[in-house]
């Protein structure tokens, strides 16, 4: 019975081990400082608690990506994808369609760059 309790507890994923957060460094600012802080962090997804352990041990912090470049890339990623099925194409076609399709892909991504 011991082994069947013991193989229960191994099951599954194992727990992540975190350090606890146990040290803290008292920071005075002013009200305009700390709204500012919270604005940036909030622009990140983070507290402004993160937001200061963050840049304080990094030194920068890489934002993340708007709807707007999320969008962006995710058209371009598509466009590649059909820019890659037109050289297929071309490849078994001989280029009889493939450069009238190339163009317009090419018209189509351009417009997209040029609206950024």
């Amino acid at each position: 019975m011991g082994n069947a309790q013991e193989e229960k507890q191994r099951r599954g994923r194992p727990a992540k081990e975190k350090e606890k957060l146990s040290r803290s460094i008292n920071l005075k600012l002013t009200e305009a400082d700390y709204e500012a802080i919270r604005q940036k962090a909030e622009s990140l997804g983070m507290t402004a608690t993160q937001y200061a352990r963050h840049m304080t041990l990094t030194g920068r912090i890489k934002p993340r990506y708007t709807k707007e470049e999320l969008d962006l890339r995710r058209k371009i990623a598509g466009m590649a994808n059909n820019l890659n099925q037109i050289a297929r194409k071309a490849n078994v076609d001989e280029f009889r369609q493939a450069g009238s399709d190339a163009y317009y892909l090419f018209r189509e991504i351009k417009k997209l760059l040029d609206d950024s």
